[in-house]
């Protein structure tokens, strides 16, 4: 009997085959869908982050000011540069766990575009996180108990390397957002 259905199977087997192995299969675009979900939740977890980063970065921007404001009063400066690394430190913690993010659903399976925008804001928020504590080693030298040359070069080199950090990460983020502008939200309505 399994003789006589065994010519049958070998038609009705590459028909199954070619079915599942069809560009398009629901069996196959589910997978596809759940992988683009998960990069788009990660996406949302990793901007949401980044706003985060931002805000932080904007406050400690703000302490520089009132630093400055504070003039020769030693207490409110340390004090002031004292919220100002604890701000920092939020901040490059933040730009860490979010570049993480951005990584883990740039490997995903989904579209090799959305894939190369997701992979360019992980390099931004790690550049991001680098300039953060370039900033901090500013503050750091300008807090040393000895104020002095050594204090100033200090100063003088974190600057440098914070200026040159800044300049590579807007250039990422140019290019991710070029590459946003050209795709648009389709990666975002496709989950939907």
């Amino acid at each position: 009997m399994l003789t006589r259905n065994l010519p049958r199977l070998f038609y009705v087997l590459p028909l199954v085959a070619l079915f599942l192995l069809t560009p398009g299969c629901k069996y196959f675009k589910r997978a596809e869908d759940t992988q683009l979900k998960e990069a788009n939740k990660l996406e949302s977890e990793a901007d949401a982050l980044s706003a985060k980063v931002d805000d932080d970065y904007k406050q400690a921007a703000q302490k520089d000011e009132e630093i400055i404001a504070a003039k020769k009063e030693k207490a409110r400066i340390k004090k002031l540069s004292d919220e100002q690394l604890a701000l920092y430190d939020q901040a490059a913690r933040d730009a860490r766990d979010a570049a993480d993010k951005y990584e883990q659903a740039s490997k995903l399976k989904i579209e090799a575009k959305y894939q190369e925008y997701l992979n360019l804001r992980g390099q931004y928020m790690r550049k991001h996180g680098a300039h953060i504590a370039a900033l901090k080693e500013i503050i750091a030298a300008r807090l040393e108990a000895k104020p002095g040359k050594a204090s100033r070069d200090k100063q003088a080199e974190a600057k440098t390397r914070s200026e040159r950090l800044k300049k590579e990460m807007d250039e990422l983020k140019a290019q991710a957002d070029k590459l946003q502008k050209e795709n648009g939200d389709k990666y975002k309505a496709a989950s939907s």
